[in-house]
């Protein structure tokens, strides 16, 4: 009886359906972050800022890749305005001591917006 009652709740288990994660050019990515609304994209020396608007008081400036910002070859900038979603992952920048400096090698690991995708 304990016997069938464990495979009950072990084929319980493996039938349920897990929510799809995002995928980028075919490799697993980080499930969607939040719906908050895109206010602006700015080039900074070592990332592009994501600024969303999470219905707080203040926007927030996220570190975001160069691709996203005007040019790039994510370019996001039609989406200023909208209600999006994004994605973040652990990413090496150009450490906050450097300045700017291009010739610093420092870097800090931060998470980075790698897409930003209109919500549903």
């Amino acid at each position: 009886m304990i016997k069938r009652l464990v495979l009950v709740l072990l084929l319980a288990a493996c039938s349920k359906t897990s929510t799809p994660s995002t995928t980028v050019n075919g490799e697993g990515a980080a499930p969607a972050g939040p719906v908050v609304t895109l206010e602006d994209l700015q080039h900074g020396d070592r990332a592009c800022y994501v600024v969303v608007d999470a219905g707080t008081a203040e926007a927030q400036s996220i570190e975001g890749d160069f691709e996203l910002c005007a040019g790039g070859s994510r370019d996001a900038t039609s989406l200023i305005g909208k209600r999006v979603t994004y994605t973040t992952e652990k990413a090496k920048v150009q450490a906050a001591s450097c300045q700017g400096d291009p010739d610093c090698t420092d870097s800090d690991e931060v998470d980075l917006v790698m897409t930003i995708t209109a919500a549903p």
